[in-house]
């Protein structure tokens, strides 16, 4: 028989599973599941990471509430054929979650807004852009989207928009790269997760993939609560490259942390020009590199002095490395620097992508870059048949 201690620890834990269960309903009934990239994101052995065809969902934090919907290539564009259809030029975008819209709507990405433009020029209607930013994704991955997707898609031109992540990124997916016998990479494995240290620290991670997976409550809760009260891992801060993200703003920035990134660059072109396709890259600066108010909270966390704006030489590199290479580079600092003086916000003020005005600002100067282009194209085109 329980005593009375017994049965009040019955009753506790009755009433707190009841509770649970109801909190469990209420979320479920205010807020879909899939709402965490995992539902439209998973690993791959050759990308390491890419979006699910076919896939929806929600990204979903306390500063937006994106949909996605991915369409039957693996893309956060509009479904389209394979096959490019005869009189149609194809824009290709390659980048990471600044190209792939993180924290904005499908329609509010640059890439929409750019086709939007560009369908209401006379000389530039039969133009596809087609979005294939991934998060996370570098020139080293981008290359290998290439190579396994990106050309069968049959581009005119290819763009990749390069972020300063990017060094970071690339110097992390070499390690776990896997080249060929002339040194070029074919693949970049998933990192495998370091296996708990002892048995009850891998019941406790048991338990918590449970409730990950299986109740609404976790996640709802986790977005919310937890990174009010818990402190997040700090980020490293160090300056160097190989382990902090954004090195590169820190200190004074030279090419040497470039190499990998540019070796990337330098073997898309080769790529690209052997199949007649066009190669453009661009820069852009993070919020602190244009206002003293943007990206406010976020710089806090990343150890960005607040108020401070931080020197855009990094992308000026990666920009005279571009034209010495007989790359067409579009550097959008000075175009963000000016926006900025009339409009804000630009970025979301903790998760530091563009809100929808920042996707704006890059529609409308890459809109201005690719008219003189496009009517060149054309021209270049009519001149043999007139000289018939």
């Amino acid at each position: 028989m329980l005593g009375n201690k017994g049965k009040t620890a019955l009753l506790a834990g009755a009433s707190a599973l009841l509770g649970i269960l109801f909190l469990e309903l209420a979320v479920r009934l205010i807020e879909p599941r899939e709402v965490l990239r995992e539902y439209f994101e998973r690993g791959d052995s050759v990308l390491n990471h890419k979006f699910i065809p076919g896939a929806h969902g929600r990204h979903k934090t306390l500063e937006f509430d994106a949909a996605y919907a991915i369409n039957s290539l693996g893309l956060r564009n509009d479904e389209i054929a394979r096959d490019k259809p005869a009189g149609v030029r194809r824009l290709l975008m390659l980048g990471d979650s600044f190209t792939e819209g993180n924290g904005v709507q499908a329609s509010e990405t640059f890439s929409s807004r750019l086709q939007a433009k560009l369908d209401q020029s006379e000389a530039a209607r039969q133009w596809q852009v087609i979005n294939a930013g991934v998060g996370s994704y570098s020139p080293l991955l981008e290359l290998l989207y290439l190579e396994n997707g990106g050309l069968a898609l049959q581009p005119d031109l290819v763009v990749l928009n390069f972020d300063l992540s990017d060094i970071n990124d690339d110097i992390r997916y070499s390690r776990l790269a896997t080249f060929d016998a002339s040194g070029d990479p074919v693949a970049v494995r998933q990192e495998n997760e370091s296996a708990p240290e002892s048995w009850p620290m891998a019941a406790l991670v048991g338990i918590k993939d449970f409730f990950k997976q299986h109740l609404r409550l976790y996640n709802f809760t986790k977005r919310r609560l937890v990174g009010l009260f818990a402190p997040r891992r700090a980020p490293n801060l160090s300056g160097d490259v190989r382990v902090d993200k954004y090195g590169l703003l820190r200190g004074d920035a030279d090419d040497s942390a470039f190499a990998l990134s540019y070796k990337y660059l330098l073997k898309a072109r080769d790529v690209l020009a052997a199949r007649g396709i066009d190669f453009w890259v661009t820069v852009y600066p993070m919020g602190n590199q244009i206002s003293p108010r943007e990206w406010s909270r976020g710089r806090v966390y990343g150890g960005f002095e607040p108020g401070k704006v931080y020197s855009t030489r990094p992308q000026a590199l990666v920009a005279d490395f571009c034209r010495r290479n007989g790359i067409h580079v579009v550097d959008m600092c000075d175009d963000f620097k000016a926006a900025a003086r009339t409009v804000y916000p630009l970025y979301y003020d903790y998760d530091g992508h563009w809100k929808a005005a920042g996707h704006q600002v890059v529609a409308d100067v890459l809109y201005r870059e690719l008219v003189p282009y496009l009517q060149a194209r054309e021209q270049a085109k009519q001149a043999p048949a007139a000289g018939r």
